[in-house]
Parts: C-alpha cells; structure tokens; sequence
C-alpha cells in the first residue's frame, strides 16, 4: 500500500477533518483573516464561515502549547505555499483544487501527480504538528479557539512574531 495513503486511511476522519481546519484557520491567522468551518454530515459537505463558538478559554492553553502551536504553523506555511506551486505547475491556468485531507476520496478524485502531492502535505503537516509537542486534537483545539478568543489570538501572533524573529 502506498505510505501517504495509509497514513491517511489509518487516521480516524474525526482526527484528520480538524487537521485541515486548523491549517485553513492557521494560515488564515498569519494573513490576518479567521475563518470557522461548519461541516454537514448528511451529504459530507464542508464550508468555510465566521464562527462564534469557543473551545476552550485562552488561559486554559499554557504559554508552552502557544509556542509549540506558533512553531507548527510557522513551518507548516512554506510546505503549503510549496504544495501549492508545485500543483500550480502542473494544472497551469486552472484553479488549484482544495485539499481535504481528512476526505481520502477528495484526494483520490485528483490527477495522479496531484494527489501524490496533496497527500506528502497533509502527511507532513501531522507530522509537523506532532514533532513540536501537540496532537491534532489540541492544535485544532487552539486553532477553533482562537476564532473566537482575540487574547488566545494575541498571544499566538505576539508568539509567531517572537520566532520569527530569532530565525
């Protein structure tokens, strides 16, 4: 079996969907922008919206797990802007599609070339995640609460900042 494959039919959907939504809402935090995400269960649907509702209080996420989360995003950003060139070569003036990584038959619909990269990025975003001391579950948890929490928010861009300026 293929490695990125197994990896990703290995994760429970419930793990692997709000992985992709604290990568959306991540990259979103960098550019200034929090979305939320409201998914449909009967007909396996997904949208990108405004979200209101709180996770978790900003004081109930320590100092640590906001460095570790800031340290995820920040090297998650360049595989995804990578990711996305690459695939941006191959489909030349078209749109680039959007990677669901927790939905495995989104990623099998795509051109072979395509899903082979779709899947290393989602492979290397977990393992991302994982190396910098969090589980999916709690940096989807950080990620869902800072939409909502603008001091959990403040705490992560001054976090973000301060690393990037030791790079």
């Amino acid at each position: 079996m293929n490695k990125p494959f197994h990896l990703i039919r290995r994760l429970k959907p419930r793990l692997v969907r709000p992985l992709v939504i604290g990568i959306l809402s991540t990259v979103s935090l960098v550019s200034g922008l929090v979305p939320g995400f409201q998914a449909n269960s009967l007909d396996r649907t997904a949208t990108v919206a405004i979200s209101n509702s709180a996770y978790a209080q900003a004081n109930a996420i320590s100092d640590q797990e906001v460095e570790d989360y800031a340290r995820s995003v920040l090297a998650i950003e360049p595989i995804r802007q990578e990711t996305y060139n690459q695939i941006k070569q191959i489909i030349g003036n078209r749109d680039v599609p959007a990677i669901a990584c927790h939905q495995p038959n989104s990623l099998n619909n795509l051109n072979r070339n395509i899903r082979e990269i779709a899947v290393d990025y989602c492979d290397r975003s977990i393992e991302i995640v994982e190396q910098n001391n969090l589980d999916i579950g709690r940096f989807n948890l950080i990620t869902t609460s800072q939409q909502s929490d603008a001091q959990l928010r403040e705490r992560i861009q001054r976090a973000l900042i301060q690393l990037q300026s030791r790079r």
